[in-house]
């Protein structure tokens, strides 16, 4: 039986079948007699002597091993020579910059002409703006935003307001230049006087302009007439009227014409 193993030289225990430190199978003593003599030329203490040679070497390689890593990882001291490690590995030379971690963003303080009032920006939404209205009223008259849009309002503002300055002058004259042919004749000097001569007309108001069931331009006329309680309705010293005026087209002009029956309405004021 071999006495030691004939792959690593490893000292065979008694009975074992394999080497305890390659785990090579052992030859049979008989096989192969140099075995438990060793190698030829050799004694026993030749598998010493290379055991302790081996022992020696790996020590080192541990111990060289040791210090080249302990080397690699300490951080060497260039500073003597103004030399510092780059992040890849590699020594460069020059002043190692300091490396700032950011702050919170800096804003500059407002300069004076900033620290001015400025309105704030309003959030609420913006009001919707009326549809501009013609200026067709005057003092004596005024005129809903509705009749404003009518292209005939201009004209009838012009020729209402002839017609009630007459009657506030009692002017019968002025009064009938206002009128058709045949609403001139329905009407006498002595009636326009005895109707009109304590009337003052005001808060005259042009409510709307539309077409009238026999086609003319009716407009629809609301004010206040103020007069002697013998030359009201009922004895009224104050009566509100609304009333509707009918326009007919005369020559180049626009006059009063006829009023339809069930046209006019009033009550006391």
């Amino acid at each position: 039986m071999s006495v030691y193993c004939t792959i690593c030289g490893t000292r065979r225990p008694e009975g074992a079948k394999y080497c305890s430190h390659c785990e090579a199978a052992f030859k049979d003593e008989a096989a192969d007699s140099r075995t438990a003599q060793g190698p030829p030329g050799y004694g026993t203490g030749w598998f010493v002597g290379a055991t302790v040679v081996l022992a020696a070497i790996v020590t080192g390689v541990i111990l060289g091993g040791d210090a080249l890593i302990a080397r690699s990882v300490a951080a060497p001291d260039l500073t003597a020579y103004n030399q510092r490690l780059t992040p890849d590995g590699r020594v460069t030379y020059g002043p190692v910059e300091p490396v700032e971690t950011p702050t919170e963003e800096w804003t500059p303080l407002p300069t004076e002409d900033e620290t001015s009032d400025i309105p704030p920006v309003s959030t609420e939404p913006a009001e919707s703006v009326a549809p501009s209205v013609p200026a067709v009223g005057n003092e004596l008259i005024t005129v809903t935003p509705e009749a404003a849009q009518d292209p005939a309002a201009a004209d009838v503002v012009q020729l209402l307001t002839a017609y009630f300055t007459a009657i506030n002058n009692h002017d019968y004259d002025a009064h009938q230049a206002q009128l058709t042919r045949a609403a001139r004749a329905a009407m006498t000097r002595k009636e326009f006087t005895s109707g009109f001569r304590s009337t003052v007309d005001s808060e005259i108001t042009l409510a709307s302009l539309s077409i009238a069931r026999d086609a003319r331009l009716v407009a629809e006329v609301s004010f206040v007439s103020r007069q002697n309680a013998e030359d009201g309705p009922e004895r009224q010293t104050c009566t509100r009227w609304t009333v509707g005026k009918f326009f007919e087209g005369q020559g180049t002009s626009l006059r009063i014409g006829k009023a339809l029956s069930g046209s006019s309405r009033y009550e006391a004021c």
